[in-house]
């Protein structure tokens, strides 16, 4: 017999949405540049909870991917 209740449950945590829209420019945190949004907005204009945007720092050209939170969090 298999003993599952040691395992976490993943689809507990899981969260659906409309997220906050991103911000056209976020403070790099290796130089303190500005890092500017290379994602589009949807067709819709709705940015979904989970979705991954990218950031590219016009500074040092580090990248930084972004997972969008719920509105107002």
């Amino acid at each position: 017999m298999n003993n599952n209740s040691d395992q976490s449950n993943e689809s507990d945590d899981f969260v659906s949405g409309r997220a906050e829209p991103p911000s056209e420019s976020i403070v790099c945190v290796d130089c303190g540049g500005r890092a500017h949004l290379l994602a589009h907005p949807p067709e819709d204009g709705i940015w979904q909870v989970g979705e991954i945007v990218a950031y590219r720092c016009s500074d040092c050209r580090d990248r930084w991917d972004i997972e969008l939170a719920p509105e107002g969090e």
